[in-house]
């Protein structure tokens, strides 16, 4: 998830797509911006996003969103709030079930 503390602009899903590739090419550079990243869902309201990665590519990605602190000169972070190795998995949170 995608927080923006002073408000702000909030991109579309092709922006988005743009910000996630432009953090991968900062950090790690070609190499980087090459990992197959897709947006699986993209949701303005939140600024939630589902993103697929190949499991090797999970720490880059996830470094690359970390340490990203700003999007058209204003500060912003991300938040990662579950990873799974399993789409499923992502539908729900097994800890608030009840039964």
């Amino acid at each position: 998830r995608r927080e923006l503390p002073d408000g702000g602009a909030r991109p579309n899903a092709a922006q988005f797509k743009q910000l996630v590739v432009s953090a991968l090419r900062e950090l790690h550079g070609e190499v980087g911006a090459a990992l197959p990243v897709d947006v699986l869902t993209y949701e303005e309201k939140t600024l939630s996003a589902i993103l697929r990665v190949i499991s090797s590519g999970l720490v880059k990605l996830w470094s690359a969103l970390t340490l990203l602190g700003f999007y058209q000169n204003r500060r912003c972070a991300f938040r990662v709030l579950q990873t799974s190795p399993f789409l499923l998995a992502l539908s729900g949170n097994s800890r608030e079930l009840v039964l």
